[in-house]
This record gives C-alpha cells, sequence and structure tokens, in this order.
C-alpha cells in the first residue's frame, strides 16, 4: 500500500480473527454534508474482502464482482466491516461484508474475487469506447457554490465532453454523461479504485432533469481487467426514470482503449413539482 490519499482512506485495520476490521470513514471522499461516495464505501469493502480470503487461504487478489446495498448513509467516522467468506476456490472466492457503524447495517455487499489480466485483448468481444475531447478540451461540472462543493472533487480529477449540456446548468436532455476520470493526485487505477471510479461522476439524471440528491440504492459492479496507467474514459447513462426510481449505467475503458470495468445502478429521485 501507497501513501496516496486513496490507499490511507481505505485502510482496514484486521481483528485477531481475520474476518473483523476497523475502518475510519474519510471526510475528503464525502459527496455531501456527511454522505460519503457510494464507490468510496464499496472500495472499503472491497480492500477487507481481499484481505479476509487471503486471511481464510484464498490466493484472489481482486474483487472481480460486487452487488451492493446502501442501507443507510453511515456518516464520517470509526465505523466496523464484517466478512463472512463463503467460499474458498481455486478459480474464484466468494464474500459476504458488511459496514457496520453504531451497530446498524450500513451498506452490504456480495463480492466475487479472482485474478485480472493486464494489457490483454479479450478472447471474444469488444466494446469501442466513445469519443470525448482531449482533456485540455472538456470542461469541469457547473460552478457550484464553495460550500456545497463534494470533498470527494479534490481527490478525483472529472472532466465533462463538450457535448455534455447539464455542465452549463441546462440539461440536454440525452441523460448521457461522457469524460475522464483521473485521481487528482496522479496516482494511477488500479482493480480496487475501479470500484470507486463506478460510482465517481453525478448522476447521468442530471443531464435529463436537476434534481436534489439521487441515493444509489443498489450498485453491480464488475471488474473486466487490471487497468493501464493514465487517464480513464467513462461513459455513464440513464436509462428509465419513472415511479421515483432510474436505473443508470456506467462503462469505463483505460488509456490502451480497453473496457476495464461495468456497472448498473438503481437510484431513487423525486421530480421537482413545474415551476
Amino acid at each position: 500500500m501507497t501513501d496516496a490519499p486513496f490507499d490511507a482512506a481505505t485502510a482496514v485495520r484486521p481483528h485477531d480473527d481475520g474476518r473483523t476490521f476497523d475502518v475510519t470513514i474519510d471526510p475528503a471522499w464525502t459527496i455531501g454534508p456527511d454522505k460519503p461516495n457510494g464507490g468510496y464505501l464499496l472500495a472499503l469493502l472491497g480492500r477487507a474482502a481481499v484481505a479476509a480470503v487471503r486471511a481464510a487461504g484464498g490466493e484472489q487478489p481482486f474483487v472481480v464482482a460486487a452487488n451492493v446495498q446502501y442501507v443507510r448513509s453511515p456518516s464520517v467516522g470509526d465505523a466496523v466491516i464484517e466478512v463472512d467468506v463463503a467460499r474458498i476456490g481455486r478459480t474464484a472466492s466468494q464474500a459476504t461484508v458488511q459496514l457496520r457503524q453504531d451497530g446498524a447495517v450500513c451498506v452490504q455487499a456480495l463480492c466475487t474475487l479472482g485474478r485480472l489480466e493486464g494489457g490483454a485483448d479479450p478472447w471474444w468481444g469488444s466494446s469501442a469506447p466513445p469519443d470525448v475531447a482531449p482533456e485540455d478540451a472538456c470542461a469541469r461540472p457547473f460552478a457550484m457554490a464553495p460550500a456545497t462543493v463534494p470533498t470527494i472533487r479534490q481527490r478525483v480529477s472529472v472532466l465533462f465532453d463538450p457535448s455534455v449540456g447539464f455542465t452549463t446548468g441546462e440539461p440536454s436532455g440525452t441523460g448521457e454523461l461522457k469524460g475522464w476520470l483521473r485521481f487528482a493526485d496522479g496516482r494511477d487505477p488500479d482493480p480496487l479504485s475501479l470500484l470507486l471510479f463506478c460510482d465517481a461522476f453525478p448522476p447521468a439524471t442530471f443531464d435529463v432533469v436537476r434534481t436534489g440528491w439521487v441515493p444509489t440504492l443498489n450498485l453491480t459492479v464488475y471488474v473486466r481487467a487490471v487497468p493501464a496507467p493514465g487517464p480513464l474514459r467513462m461513459r455513464f447513462r440513464a436509462g428509465i426514470i419513472a415511479g421515483g426510481f432510474a436505473d443508470e449505467v456506467c462503462e469505463i475503458w483505460d488509456s490502451a482503449d480497453r473496457l476495464v470495468a461495468q456497472s448498473t445502478q438503481l437510484t431513487a429521485l423525486r421530480i421537482p413539482p413545474p415551476s
């Protein structure tokens, strides 16, 4: 582990049983007052899952799939992660992970651990990255009052293609965000950080309608490969908005134009009344 802010913020401190971990939810990774980013919380759970599987004799170094339920938003500060290793296998191992705070379950996940290739093309199939303008021609998210700027913005650099309308405060109605992601401190991406990056863009629904907080209820992430060094290209699309819920699909490509992560999530949102 390095001294990069992401690594320090996702550090886990194991108990003697090898399945319980003390963690500190870092205030530098929030999306609102005292609300940690969901991808950051998943990365915390993922690091604990890898450590617990290793302690149980497993040899899989990466979370390759996770299904996460966000039961309630934990506060920044101390919390506990408990891991139940369901199976240690040769190809994959599985574990159930829960983050608790003050005795209450806040986040729970089913994680599959495995090995990943780096630099290899898929054996079959492909997914071409979207056309995105160079980073120096892209825009940052729309201006916000300093008191409301998410602290995670200081840790993750987000740049949007000029075609994304909501950066100017005027949603385009396409429901698609595309652009670039990277750690602000220059740290290169790795499989653990892809769990964070899958939830690092603003809600794709913002390019349809501006609402208040859009909490993620359920998130499924697939990590497909070890990413190459450099920035990540991302496309985030809203599907159907109905009944107070929306679905969103994320795809991430590395600097070598390989699809390295995918996710789908179900969010809650309230459509503002007509003005």
